[in-house]
This record gives C-alpha cells, sequence and structure tokens, in this order.
C-alpha cells in the first residue's frame, strides 16, 4: 500500500493524469489567454454556479432540532454554554465546541432571523468547493479534473439538505477546515515550505474535530498525503531520514485524532455510547451500502439495515470503482478511497435513523474519486475514438446539471418544511408577545403534530421566545388540556395556518376543556 501510494515520483504533477490535447479548451489551446486567467476562470465558474445553486437555500428557516441549541443559549449566559459546550455538558449529544461557539454568537447577534445562518452555511460549502479545486488543480496540474471535483461537491445533491440546516452546519464547517487542512499540508510538502503551512494544516484539523468530532477518524488521510510526497524516491523506506520525516509529519494527525477518540470513548459522553443508537451488526454493510448508492443516486435514503435496488446497485458500482482505483491508483484516486471509507466510518453503526447529512464529508473524495474517473476514462478514449472525449465531456457536464437539479428540487422540499415552523414561530409571537414562566401553549392540528417533538424540540421553541414556557402540539380532534401548575395556558387551533384562538374552560361541556395533570419534569437542564 506505501508503494503504491508512493507512486508518482516524477514531481508534484501525476503524469497519469495529465490529459493529452483531447479535452476541448485544453490549457495548450489557450495559451493567448494565459494559464492563470483559464484557472481563475474555472475556478469563479466552479464555485459560482456552486453558490448561484444555493441561493434559494437563503430563504429557509429554523427547522425541527435547530431550536434546540438555540434554547440551550437562551437560557443560559455565554460563559456558562461555552464552559458547558467545551464540556460536552451541553444539549448536544456530540463535541462540537467551534459549531456552538457560530451558534451562540449567531443567536445572540441575530436572535432568530435566520438568513445569517443560512449565508455562512452557503459561503462555507462554496469555500469548500473551492478549497478541492486548489487541491486538485495543484496535484494534476490541470484544470479539467479540479473544475469537475469541486462542482460535483458543490452541487451533489446527495448531502442536500445538509447546508439549508443549521443544525447540520458543524459537517459543513468541518469539511472546510479538513480541505483547509490538507490543502495546507499539499502545499508545504511540494513548496518544501513547512515552517509556514504545516502549523495551520494541523490547527485546521484540529478545528475540524472541533467542528465534528466524528473527523477525528479521518486521522490516516494527511498521514497518506505526507506518506505519498516523502516516498517519491525509490528505496524510501531504507531512508532513515525519510522515515524520520514521514513520522514527524504524521504524528501530530494521529495524536490529535487518536487523542480525541481515546477521550470520547472514554468519557461515553456523546451519542456513539448509546447502545440504542449505535452498534454492531448486519446492518453495518446494509449502511454502507445506503450511503455509497445515495453518493451516486441521490434520490431518497432508507432505514438503517435496509438498502433498496437503486442504492445497492449503485452502492456496488461505487465499491467496484473504489476498489479499481486501489488497485491502479492514481494515488490521489487511493487517498480519496481511504478518506471516503473513513468518512462512512463513524455513521455505519446506527440504528436509529440514516440521514443525508452522514454523507457530506464523503462526498469531498467522492467528487475527486469521480472526477479522476472521467479524466482517466477520457484519456483512454481518445485513443480508440477521437469522439468520445468530447462526449465524455458532455456526459459529465450533463450530471452536473442534474445534481443541480436535484439539489434545487429538494432543498425546494425542505424550504416547505422550515415554512411549517416559520408558520409557528410567526403565529406565536404574534397572538402571544410576553407570557409568564410557567405558561403552556398547545397547538391543536397542523403539520407539526408529532409525538417525537414534544420531547425536546418543541419545549425549546417556547424556551427562545419567551423562556420557561412550554409549547405542545395535539391531534385536532383532542379537547382536554393540562392546567400549567403556573402561569397561563392557551390553546390555538392550527386552522389552515390561522392559528385561531380557542376559548378554554373547566365546564366539561366547553369546546377545550382545561383539567389539572400531574407535573411533568423539565426538558432542559
Amino acid at each position: 500500500m506505501a508503494d503504491r501510494l508512493a507512486e508518482g515520483r516524477a514531481g508534484p504533477t501525476n503524469e497519469a493524469l495529465r490529459p493529452s490535447t483531447w479535452l476541448p479548451l485544453h490549457p495548450a489551446r489557450l495559451a493567448s489567454w494565459g494559464g492563470s486567467l483559464w484557472v481563475r476562470f474555472a475556478l469563479v465558474a466552479a464555485t459560482g454556479v456552486v453558490f448561484l445553486v444555493h441561493v434559494p437555500v437563503l430563504s429557509h428557516y429554523f427547522f425541527g432540532d435547530d431550536f434546540v441549541p438555540l434554547a440551550d443559549i437562551a437560557s443560559r449566559s455565554s460563559a456558562r454554554y461555552v464552559k458547558e459546550a467545551f464540556l460536552l455538558q451541553d444539549v448536544t449529544p456530540n463535541w462540537r465546541f467551534l459549531t456552538s461557539l457560530f451558534y451562540l454568537g449567531t443567536y445572540r447577534a441575530f436572535g432568530l432571523d435566520a438568513f445569517p445562518f443560512m449565508l455562512t452555511s452557503v459561503l462555507v460549502h462554496t469555500g469548500t468547493a473551492a478549497l478541492i479545486f486548489r487541491l486538485v488543480r495543484r496535484v494534476t496540474d490541470e484544470v479539467w479534473p479540479a473544475f469537475l471535483a469541486a462542482a460535483l461537491f458543490g452541487l451533489s445533491a446527495a448531502h442536500v439538505p445538509t447546508v439549508g440546516q443549521v443544525t447540520a452546519f458543524n459537517n459543513v464547517l468541518a469539511a472546510f477546515l479538513l480541505m483547509l487542512s490538507l490543502v495546507t499540508l499539499y502545499e508545504g510538502l511540494v513548496g518544501e515550505r513547512l515552517r509556514w503551512w504545516l502549523p495551520v494544516s494541523i490547527v485546521a484539523f484540529a478545528g475540524a474535530i472541533a467542528a465534528n468530532d466524528s473527523a477525528a477518524v479521518l486521522a490516516p488521510v494527511p498521514a497518506a498525503l505526507v506518506l505519498w510526497q516523502v516516498g517519491r524516491v525509490d528505496g524510501w523506506w531504507r531512508d532513515r531520514r525519510r522515515l524520520r520525516k514521514l513520522a514527524l509529519l504524521s504524528a501530530p494527525y494521529a495524536l490529535i485524532g487518536g487523542a480525541a477518540l481515546i477521550g470520547f470513548a472514554a468519557c461515553r459522553c456523546t451519542e456513539a455510547a448509546n447502545e440504542g443508537l449505535y452498534g454492531a451488526g448486519d446492518h453495518l454493510i446494509a449502511n454502507l451500502m445506503v450511503y455509497l448508492g445515495r453518493l451516486l443516486y441521490p434520490i431518497g435514503i432508507e432505514a438503517p439495515g435496509h438498502v433498496g435496488a437503486a442504492h445497492l446497485a449503485a452502492g456496488v458500482a461505487v465499491g467496484v470503482v473504489a476498489i479499481a482505483a486501489l488497485a491502479r491508483g492514481p494515488a490521489l484516486a487511493r487517498i480519496a478511497v481511504l478518506f471516503l471509507l473513513l468518512a462512512l466510518l463513524p455513521y455505519l453503526p446506527l440504528k436509529f435513523a440514516l440521514a443525508p447529512r452522514y454523507v457530506y464529508l464523503a462526498a469531498i473524495p467522492f467528487s475527486i474519486l469521480a472526477a479522476l474517473l472521467f479524466v482517466e476514462a477520457a484519456r483512454y478514449g481518445s485513443r480508440a475514438a477521437p469522439m468520445l472525449p468530447g462526449a465524455l465531456v458532455l456526459v459529465a457536464l450533463g450530471v452536473l446539471g442534474l445534481q443541480s437539479w436535484q439539489s434545487v428540487e429538494q432543498n425546494q422540499i425542505f424550504a416547505a418544511k422550515t415554512d411549517d415552523w416559520r408558520a409557528l414561530v410567526t403565529a406565536l409571537e404574534e397572538r402571544h408577545p410576553d407570557l409568564p414562566e410557567g405558561s403552556k401553549i398547545y397547538v391543536r392540528g397542523g403539520p407539526l403534530a408529532m409525538p417525537l417533538l414534544q420531547f425536546t424540540v418543541l419545549p425549546s421553541v417556547g424556551e427562545v421566545l419567551w423562556g420557561g414556557v412550554v409549547i405542545a402540539t395535539v391531534s385536532e380532534d383532542e379537547d382536554t388540556f393540562c392546567l400549567p401548575p403556573g402561569g397561563e395556558m392557551h390553546v390555538l387551533d392550527y386552522d389552515g395556518g390561522l392559528f385561531t384562538p380557542v376559548t378554554v374552560s373547566e365546564a366539561p361541556d366547553g369546546p377545550a376543556v382545561a383539567v389539572t395533570c400531574p407535573p411533568s419534569a423539565p426538558i432542559l437542564p
């Protein structure tokens, strides 16, 4: 494996990836333009289309679990929130310290205005696409694979609605920091400027873990990048100086990632310690096929342990390509396969529910692998049929178009769901600008009358709006409501989104009857 990763010893450009002049608009044909101008044009094109496709995301509102960290912030001082987020004592069941700081600063500055949250997410997502472009461009010395990799990641519908959901921002931020770590590490290795770039890379990697603790398993990825560059000389494994360099450059990532994993395992304070949510079993392979299949065919996602025919076929196809890349190379493709498998590893044991956000990090290596596959196919195809490379370029652009269409469509579906929460919050604020602590509001009927929302999510909305007020949704035929031990009680009929007030009395024959119920334990600490 080490020998294979270390292939491509001629320099930073991997000749196996260098397309000849078969590509349309090849840089050699654009000498009059100037190479740097062509690179800038491709970068702007890739990041520009990624941003434009995600412009509708800016109109999204908060959704479900988004209110939980906001309620946590609203219920305590900033200093206490920062302390508890760092010590993993907040309501977030995983260590996402940097993400928590983002929630804190943005909520304190803008309150329940979702636009700043969404704008930041879209910009960071676009920035990750730019970093992918930079890495692939530097490794291959070509623009087309860099453009395809960046655009495919940025436009992929596989991870929708990750970019448009506040509580999924941990994935977006971790991906950006991880790519920043890889890009700066590579720049330091090929430019022999590790004194400047290595500290930036190490800090960025640590930041990725602080944004999303699952990134700790990705420590072997920068180590593989180091191995590739250090092992460019024949017989490098017999050179003590090179072995020492390999160990010294890989050690920081291994130590940071290993310490994080050991610490989380020892404290048993993350979701991974919950045996009801995580565990080994037959579902591991099925989950892997679902994730791999979703990356290639971004329609739907199954329950844990169940994989549909479409995702099974797509997952097998991705697996075959990954095995071929490991066997044949090039080195960047092998590193991408390692990256892909490690990115999915934390989410394979899930037993409760699968979600598109779990493939967000994996979409980075998948996009790189797909771009290299297109380029390699076009390079070999040019020998058999001169028109084939041009046809493959059209296919690649067609895939980007389909991904864009699916991203927009699936984001629209999610936007409609966030509108339900916008309508609820807006109506509650209009109907009851102020409520005393200990009050309770019932909403009868509507799209949010689901049992799971009653435990944490809806009480969090009440905490954010008033503090110490509980919100509950019930079925439209419910006519009995519990009087809170203190404060006020109000009932609203969803009434097609009008949220019409209902008169509540203690008379048994009234339209809504108030009764005394046993006190319940507080939802938020």
